[in-house]
């Protein structure tokens, strides 16, 4: 099920199954392959009708990557996504994902836009400069900073520790120890460099996204500062072939992954 590339000098894990158009798609930041293919989520339809291409993004999941923050950035995870495009033996695809992989698909459409059939975008970080985003995702990507950098100078048992005494790590002592074990789990790499090198990357000015002419499909969710709504109908409002989908509350696709499925495959059917 699982197999290892050498991507752009970087060994990293993908999945490829189904067959029909190519459908690469990426994860969420501290994310890998099954945040976007979650075990006991039946594919078998989706797979019918794409042949679908999930990785874990380079310093994620089982994936290698390089000790170095400046390497992880918006261009080195769309030339990840784009040479995936190429492993596939494709010169273009449907491409996607959520959070930082929705960020990288964008890095393509607006750059490689030739390799770009379509767009599918879920839960866009807070695009624009920090001169668009507003004080909840401000607050949000500092305190994705300030977690790298303590585990980078306190170690991994520390942070967590302090993180723990921190309003809104956990409403209760139970979900502390889950996030606890969560990010006990987590590759080093993207702790120590991953995030820091991507809350530190500048994304496109809001403009480019006007450059994008795929079909494109914008999926959110209200009140979530590192996804916020304001990104999704930045995109929606720029790209000319869009569609935006609101769900009411956070955590709404992750908790009806079946709805959201059925979402993108009425979407698919729409492109022909």
């Amino acid at each position: 099920m699982f197999d290892f590339a050498e991507i752009n000098g970087h060994r990293l894990r993908y999945s490829l199954q189904g067959s029909g158009p190519l459908v690469v798609f990426g994860h969420g930041l501290m994310g890998s392959i099954e945040q976007v293919t979650p075990p006991g989520i039946d594919l078998a339809t989706v797979h019918s009708r794409v042949r679908l291409l999930t990785y874990d993004a380079r310093g994620h999941g089982h994936s290698h990557g390089p000790e170095d923050h400046a390497e992880y950035n918006w261009e080195t995870l769309g030339r990840d996504m784009s040479a995936f495009v190429d492993h596939a033996g494709e010169e273009a695809a449907i491409v996607g994902g959520a959070s930082m992989g929705a960020a990288t698909a964008l890095w393509m459409a607006v750059e490689q836009p030739e390799r770009v059939k379509a767009l599918a975008i879920l839960m866009p970080p807070p695009l624009g400069g920090p001169e668009f985003q507003r004080p909840d995702e401000k607050n949000a990507i500092a305190f994705l900073e300030m977690l790298s950098m303590a585990i980078q100078a306190t170690g991994i048992e520390q942070t967590i520790a302090f993180a723990r005494n921190m309003p809104g790590f956990a409403a209760t002592p139970e979900e502390a120890d889950e996030r606890a074990a969560w990010l006990r789990s987590q590759n080093p790499l993207t702790l120590t460099y991953a995030i820091r090198g991507l809350v530190q990357s500048s994304f496109h000015h809001p403009d480019d996204y006007s450059r994008i002419a795929a079909p494109t499909i914008v999926v959110a969710h209200e009140g979530d500062g590192l996804h916020p709504v304001r990104a999704a109908e930045l995109l929606a409002e720029k790209i000319p072939n869009s569609e935006l989908v609101v769900s009411p509350e956070p955590g709404y696709w992750q908790a009806h992954p079946e709805e959201f499925l059925d979402l993108m495959l009425a979407w698919l059917e729409r492109l022909g």
